[in-house]
């Protein structure tokens, strides 16, 4: 069963089909800055703590406002966030690659066929909806939710068996365990672990992975309110981290 002791928003949540592996690393490093999102958006139209998160991953964003005029073709970000409103002063781009656009809507989305789209959603937008179509328009390897690095302390049980051990990493789709026990590729246990203001988390969850003391799992079917929650806290931990220069 899969429960928390605290109710969170439900904010819907968009699937693609991305990678939900985990990296075998033992700890990870402040991002550096790697993506320009060029922004043609108000900056309500954001939410204040999906900038700092999304800073947090390495995306740094720009107001297309500071590059001069709104429709200069010699600017080439990696991606660029527009208001529905706006889609039409972009410059045309008749070459390629074409930079690929996130649209923000309204309540009822405005009419659009630019090929250049590659995902809209409703202002103000959020991290979880963002992230997934950035990693999709922009690596090679796409990732459907953000992860963050931690140190939580976490134990798993399976029928009379129990492991401690700690969450180096941790996302809404699963967590990296260090422990240095064994745990058998697909194995599939009960797992609790804290997080701040008291919340505990008990979920289920898959072994999908291992390197040497660090096993990746999956977590299956996680409760609206296990996965809000630890969305929450994976945000707030990415809007505190300051990438590298």
């Amino acid at each position: 069963m899969e429960s928390i002791h605290r109710n969170p928003r439900s904010p819907e949540p968009i699937f693609l089909k991305l990678q939900t592996g985990f990296a075998d690393e033992t700890r990870m490093p402040p991002q550096s800055w790697s993506r320009v999102i060029a922004s043609y958006v108000a900056p309500r139209s954001l939410t204040t703590r999906t900038r700092a998160a999304l800073a947090g991953l390495g995306y740094r964003i720009v107001p297309a406002a500071t590059r001069g005029r709104f429709d200069d073709d010699s600017w080439e970000p990696h991606i660029r966030i527009v208001d529905e409103k706006h889609i039409d002063r972009i410059p045309s781009e008749p070459y390629l690659p074409r930079i690929p656009i996130i649209r923000l809507t309204g309540p009822r989305p405005l009419p659009c066929d630019d090929p250049r789209v590659v995902g809209s959603i409703a202002r103000p937008a959020t991290l979880e909806l963002l992230y997934p179509i950035l990693q999709s328009a922009l690596e090679e390897h796409p990732r459907r939710t953000a992860r963050a690095a931690t140190q939580i302390q976490a134990r798993c049980t399976h029928a009379d068996r129990r492991w401690i051990g700690a969450l180096v990493s941790l996302s809404q789709e699963g967590c990296l365990f260090r422990t240095g026990e064994a745990m058998a590729k697909g194995l599939e246990l009960n797992m609790l672990f804290p997080l701040p203001l008291g919340r505990m988390i008990s979920t289920r969850a898959r072994v999908v992975n291992r390197s040497g003391d660090l096993v990746g799992m999956q977590f299956t079917a996680p409760a609206g309110t296990v996965r809000n929650a630890v969305g929450e806290y994976v945000e707030g931990r990415l809007a505190t981290q300051q990438p590298a220069s």
